[in-house]
């Protein structure tokens, strides 16, 4: 009877625990069918989550469109922040670093040769003269006696020439007065070869002189233009050859820039009539300091350069010394060149570009959107890029900061800024 008993216990409870298995299965297969359609335990769902739309199927039945009412309704917005942006039209600045050069630079020399015998307090490093001061003077003997013989020279052939006048008129006097009343067979009778070769030596005596005085004006060595001395290498006593260095001389009148450009900044900039008509906005700026200058187009390069495929563009700041902060010749400066207004630009914050060279903006329902873009220029805070065709009318809601993460078709909620 016991040995029945166990038999019966043991079927019993392997019929339970059957049962306890079927129920669990079909219980778990319930929720999550349950789950699928919108009827799990929160009363909400879809194939996303929470946030899901209705799954698909044949059409709506009036409890689906209830749950599908509700899930919109609990959709949750992202927060963004956004600048309001029109379309408008911007100038882009170009900038390029350089070095400014004087004007001139001279390495001033003797023309003739002598001795030192005078030096202006002027000629020296540092010091400013002007055109036509007189910087140095040298003495020359043989110059002076150059001057005196050439002088003596002239004399003779003015008398010479007086004489062969006197002896011409005479000629001409006397075949008058033997009775002949046709010219001459030859010219000679008339002493006119004679009275030319006279005139030819009175000019040649003249041209003489004026280069003996020429040489010996050179024994005073003056300033060929307003300048800065900035070495000085004769003493008193010195004896200078013909070609001897004295100074090296700077012009102070204007320096000069050469900016390098590539195509990529030329095509931002007006055509060479534009830039060249003396009011094209250009600012000069020292990289050591915070002094600026107003500078000037005064050439524009027609060549590119084979081995750097830039071209250059010539800048000048007038009266470098005389500005309020001397600019000096050497110096390493920044320039910045207003470029061409361009039309139908937003201007954003630099951060409004994502990293994967996309802007975010908020369409019509308070969704994200996006459109790939390549700035036209950029500055130290702003993105200028060119807007889509369709969106130049309107004004958008640009994110500031957009993140990888986002998804088109985002519901958000907008926290606009304001440009500071």
């Amino acid at each position: 009877m016991k040995h029945y008993s166990r038999w019966i216990i043991l079927a019993l409870s392997i019929v339970l625990a059957v049962a306890s298995y079927f129920y669990i299965d079909s219980k778990l297969n319930t929720d999550k069918f349950a789950g699928q359609m919108g009827q799990g335990p929160s009363g909400r769902g879809g194939p996303d989550g929470p946030r899901g739309a209705p799954g698909p199927g044949k059409g709506p039945t009036m409890s689906d469109s209830r749950a599908h009412q509700d899930t919109n309704n609990d959709e949750s917005a992202v927060k963004v922040s956004v600048i309001k942006v029109q379309s408008g039209e911007y100038a882009p600045i170009i900038q390029g670093t350089a070095v400014t050069a004087p004007r001139y630079s001279l390495t001033l020399t003797s023309q003739v040769s002598g001795e030192v015998i005078e030096i202006s307090p002027q000629l020296e490093a540092g010091k400013r003269v002007k055109q036509g001061d007189v910087l140095a003077v040298l003495r020359n003997r043989e110059l002076n006696s150059a001057v005196a013989s050439a002088e003596k020279t002239l004399a003779s052939a003015e008398l010479a020439l007086k004489e062969e006048v006197r002896q011409g008129d005479q000629a001409k006097a006397e075949w008058q007065a033997a009775g002949f009343t046709d010219q001459p067979d030859s010219d000679l009778t008339w002493r006119i070869p004679q009275l030319a070769e006279a005139k030819a030596e009175v000019n040649s005596a003249k041209a003489a002189l004026m280069e003996a005085r020429e040489n010996l004006q050179h024994t005073k060595v003056v300033a060929p233009f307003n300048g800065l001395v900035t070495a000085r290498t004769i003493s008193p006593g010195s004896y200078l050859s013909s070609s001897s260095e004295i100074a090296t001389l700077y012009s102070t009148d204007r320096v000069e820039i050469t900016l390098e450009l590539a195509s990529s900044d030329w095509a931002k900039l007006p055509d060479a009539k534009a830039l060249l008509a003396g009011d094209w906005p250009v600012t000069v700026k020292s990289i050591d300091s915070q002094a600026s200058w107003a500078g000037t187009v005064i050439s524009v390069g027609q060549h590119i350069d084979t081995t750097t495929r830039m071209r250059s563009l010539n800048l000048a700041v007038e009266a470098p010394l005389d500005q309020a902060s001397p600019l000096l010749p050497g110096a390493f400066v920044t320039v910045e060149l207003q470029g061409k207004t361009l039309q139908n630009l937003w201007k954003l914050p630099n951060s409004a570009l994502s990293q994967r060279g996309d802007i975010w903006f908020i369409d019509e329902n308070h969704r994200l959107d996006y459109f790939p873009t390549t700035p036209l220029f950029v500055d130290a805070q702003y993105t200028y890029i060119l807007v889509p065709e369709m969106m130049r009318d309107t004004p958008y809601s640009v994110l500031t900061k957009p993140y990888n993460s986002y998804q088109k078709g985002t519901l958000v909620d907008a926290m606009e800024q304001t440009e500071k």
